[in-house]
């Protein structure tokens, strides 16, 4: 399936978002932070959302400029409709299309 999911906030108590101005997409990210605010990605996601496992998703684009790779979070806290809530993030996601991408 198709998704995009953009990074909403960082959660108390968990790593501290990033500063999009010092983070370097592709660099590995910033010591002690997590990835930045309005960060999105579009991709293939593997797997499902759930509780208890990070998120997968088989990355093709990064903030709207082509960039394959792999995109993964931190567990899964809570999940709803249209947001979920990891160990570090808030993400708002959507469901693009029920097919992949062919890659």
């Amino acid at each position: 399936m198709r998704i995009k999911i953009t990074k909403r906030a960082e959660v108390v108590g968990g790593l501290p978002a990033a500063d999009k101005n010092a983070y370097i997409a592709g660099s590995g990210g910033v010591e002690g932070c997590s990835i930045p605010v309005d960060y999105w990605i579009t991709g293939n996601l593997i797997g499902v959302i759930q509780v208890g496992n990070p998120v997968n998703v088989a990355r093709d684009s990064r903030n709207g400029v082509k960039c394959e790779g792999w995109f993964q979070t931190s567990p899964v806290i809570e999940v709803t409709r249209e947001t979920f809530l990891t160990q570090n993030s808030v993400y708002d996601y959507e469901m693009l299309t029920t097919e992949e991408k062919p890659v």
